[in-house]
């Protein structure tokens, strides 16, 4: 870590959060004296993060103290802060050496309650086991990790059982609307939530006509509106992307109507 970069875990940051993986990574890379109280500890991180604020910087670091990824000596527990926050969450051991699969491995006690805390049923996690084991065994690779991706396997599963489609392709209906994250992405290309459904209705009634079937629509609704605000924002006024979507036509109509190329196909 340098002074102006901050490198962290990209397993952690999925399973805890980014706040949570960057308090841990200066936690080890600091190194502190065993003789520095807890408040002090937190003082030093506090310092290297004034872009986190204090209520998040606090949670965050006592979420990393009680799954045990911050251990602190007896003495240092005495000016402890206190927190609500009771999430537990598997703890990689950096320690060990990567191993394959077992038939028998099962995940921890600690992904479990993970998994539970995120609502997923148990036995369902449970039925997706098997499965989970012989993907890994074909693929006869040795990680050091094999709660997380079990947790992240069965996040990604839930999703999908628990999704309208059952993570199949299905085709536009007149009801649907595009989640709150297709918004998100799209802000960050200055386009509001205002002008994005502006341009909802055309693309509904579109691809309810066109009949194509997809797994997800938010995608497709993105590439349309991002295509749609760059046509209507064309300073010269011309369309330059070509459009075989809801939009304008590549041509104007003095040109398709003198166009005959339909007509070379039939030999009279």
């Amino acid at each position: 870590m340098g002074d102006n970069k901050i490198i962290f875990e990209k397993e952690v940051a999925e399973t805890l959060g980014i706040e949570a993986a960057i308090i841990l990574e200066l936690y080890k890379t600091k190194e502190f004296d065993d003789s520095l109280s807890e408040k002090d500890i937190f003082k030093q991180i506090a310092a290297e993060c004034p872009f986190i604020n204090t209520k998040t910087l606090t949670s965050n670091f006592e979420k990393l103290k009680k799954v045990k990824l911050i251990k602190l000596k007896s003495n240092q527990y005495k000016q402890s802060t206190e927190s609500n926050f009771d999430l537990k969450t598997p703890n990689k051991n950096y320690n060990d050496s990567k191993i394959k699969i077992s038939p028998t491995w099962i995940p921890s006690k600690e992904t479990i309650e993970v998994l539970e805390l995120g609502g997923i049923s148990i036995n369902f996690a449970k039925s997706k086991l098997k499965e989970f084991k012989i993907y890994w065994t074909e693929r006869n690779q040795a990680r050091d990790n094999w709660n997380i991706l079990f947790l992240d396997y069965i996040r990604r599963e839930w999703a999908t059982e628990n999704s309208s489609n059952k993570g199949m392709p299905y085709c536009m209906n007149k009801n649907w609307i595009p989640n709150e994250d297709v918004f998100a992405v799209l802000n960050l290309s200055q386009i509001t939530k205002e002008s994005a459904l502006s341009y909802l209705k055309e693309f509904i009634i579109y691809w309810e006509e066109n009949g194509t079937a997809l797994k997800s629509w938010n995608s497709k609704f993105i590439e349309h509106v991002k295509r749609k605000e760059l046509a209507y924002t064309n300073k010269n006024g011309k369309e330059n992307i070509r459009n075989n979507e809801p939009g304008k036509f590549s041509k104007g109509f003095a040109e398709r109507k003198r166009d005959q190329s339909w007509a070379k196909e039939f030999k009279l």
